[in-house]
């Protein structure tokens, strides 16, 4: 054999030998991992109290593996990034979306499986309903407002340092503390903007949070729709007139043996909202199905069991059963009511900053004088009658949106102006004026490109977020409002107060910024009267 052949016959086999060795050494350092089973680390169990004291496990299993991998790995699991607790459930709401969801733990302890999204209205302003995370507190089967209207499923939801005594989320509004008694309108309006800052959802929805969901259970509420999700389901008015269960609906039998009005005769105020009792036999009747007729539909306007009273007089409403069989009257008489403005409007709700770890005891507020907007060369402050401004703006040409007050005898009004351009005027107010007309509680421009609009210190639309500092000073909340849907509703929004800004009832003046320009597309005025 030559001795070329004789060096390469002994490469190969050294190299032979080489990989024969390494083979061997890897299989003996994985035998372990391969054929041995190990033992899963089992993390403690995690309990709570429920509403009613009670101990409650929660069901974590050695599937369980978080107390096996490191901090860096469970922050990569938590998909959504929100926060931990020993709740059972987690209460998710993109104001963008208006949607509420519920999560439930996973295996790791994170708030990772939805199980529900409901809709839900949020403040008629940006600023009524608070951003953050808060937590679940006291709750109340039936939430009496000030306006003796009530709510199902009340439940109080406030951040540790800073308690919002009126805010929650609840059902909608009912005339009395039965289910057959609904304002119609209010459920409607869940998934829009309309409340005071409560988070008005479905019935189902506010009885899951009332009953499954203990105190201390955390609610995150966000700007914008920055995961987006979507309903499950359509809101309808039939769905919010029965006593809701863990398994939906259940349907009470609808066979009427008799009916009458708890009322014979019944005095309504001029643009009040009444939803009449009715008595049946038997009394366990969910969803009425009547037919409604007057004599005087001048005066009154029906709708879903609900009276309107849009004229002065009196009228008789019939309220019969589809096939005509039973059917009931009652007298009701239209008058006119002034309301006392003497003394200062309730509190329904509360109002805070969006970042309260900014506010020191150092701030110092504008003063109330500069929350004003000059429109067309006409001054319009917040408290003041909105007639001129509509006038000022055309009065034919707005959409208008009342709904039943919770804070006021009579209606709160949200009139919204859309420009060709995409811009657009909205307008909120209460009926607190003396004469029981409407007082302004909030005016917004949006990419409105009227020239004359102008601030009280003649900031204008375009102007840069320098120019406004320099006009109103360095005290000021901001916050980056996000939509992952639609980035040209992404806004910046920088809000100067004429008090401390996280106490409730304190009015201001803000601007809404381009993110990248940061220049002023929108402004408004905002009185901090808390509407219904």
């Amino acid at each position: 054999m030559k001795r070329s052949e004789k060096i390469i016959s002994s490469l190969v086999t050294f190299g032979m030998i080489v990989g024969f060795v390494s083979v061997a050494a890897f299989i003996a350092l994985n035998y372990n991992n391969w054929f041995v089973e190990k033992e899963i680390p089992e993390k403690p169990a995690v309990s709570f109290s429920d509403t009613n004291g009670s101990r409650v496990q929660l069901n974590l299993t050695q599937s369980d593996m978080s107390e096996g991998i490191s901090d860096d790995a469970l922050d990569e699991l938590n998909i959504y990034g929100f926060p931990t607790g020993d709740s059972p459930y987690f209460i998710y709401v993109e104001k963008g979306a208006h949607t509420l969801s519920v999560f439930e733990k996973d295996n790791y302890g994170l708030y990772t499986k939805r199980i529900y999204t409901w809709s839900t209205a949020t403040g008629k302003t940006g600023v009524l309903t608070p951003v953050g995370v808060f937590s679940v507190g006291a709750k109340e089967e039936w939430h009496v407002w000030p306006a003796k209207t009530v709510s199902p499923y009340a439940t109080k939801y406030y951040e540790k340092n800073n308690h919002y005594g009126g805010l929650f989320i609840h059902g909608p509004i009912y005339h009395y503390r039965s289910f057959k008694s609904l304002f119609d309108g209010t459920a409607r309006q869940i998934g829009t903007n309309c409340s005071s800052g409560c988070l008005r959802t479905e019935t189902e929805a506010a009885y899951f949070v009332y009953e499954m969901c203990p105190e201390g259970t955390l609610v995150k509420i966000v700007e914008g729709s920055p995961i987006g999700f979507s309903p499950d389901r359509i809101v309808y008015v039939s769905n919010q007139k029965v006593q809701p269960t863990l398994d939906r609906f259940l349907n009470p039998s609808n066979v009427i043996e008799s009916l009458e009005f708890a009322e014979e005769k019944h005095t309504m105020i001029l643009g009040e909202q009444y939803t009449p009792e009715i008595i049946t036999k038997p009394d366990d009747i969910g969803y009425l199905n009547l037919n409604w007729t007057t004599n005087n539909p001048s005066i009154i306007r029906i709708s879903g069991g609900s009276i309107w009273a849009v004229g002065t007089g009196t009228a008789l409403v019939t309220a019969s059963t589809s096939d005509q069989s039973l059917s009931a009257t009652m007298l009701l008489n239209i008058t006119v009511h002034n309301v006392d403005t003497t003394q200062n409007p309730p509190d329904v709700g509360g109002k805070t900053t969006e970042d309260n770890s900014k506010i020191t005891d150092e701030y110092v507020p504008i003063s109330e004088d500069l929350i004003y907007l000059n429109i067309n060369k006409e001054k319009f402050a917040i408290n003041q009658s909105v007639k001129p401004l509509l006038s000022n703006l055309g009065s034919k040409f707005y959409q208008k949106q009342p709904a039943q007050s919770c804070a006021y005898d009579g209606l709160d009004r949200f009139f919204v102006y859309e420009y060709i351009n995409g811009g657009s005027c909205s307008i909120s107010t209460v009926p607190m004026l003396a004469d029981g007309g409407d007082a302004i509680c909030e005016i917004e421009f949006k990419n409105y490109t009227n020239a004359k609009l102008e601030s009280s210190k003649g900031i204008k639309l375009g102007d840069s977020f320098e120019d406004v500092r320099k006009a109103y000073g360095e005290f000021y909340t901001e916050v980056k409002v996000e939509d992952s849907k639609n980035s040209r509703n992404s806004f910046i929004r920088i809000t100067y107060w004429a008090g401390k800004p996280n106490d409730p009832g304190v009015p201001s003046l803000y601007f809404t910024l381009d993110p990248e320009t940061r220049n002023v597309k929108g402004m408004g005025i905002y009185s901090a009267r808390n509407m219904g």
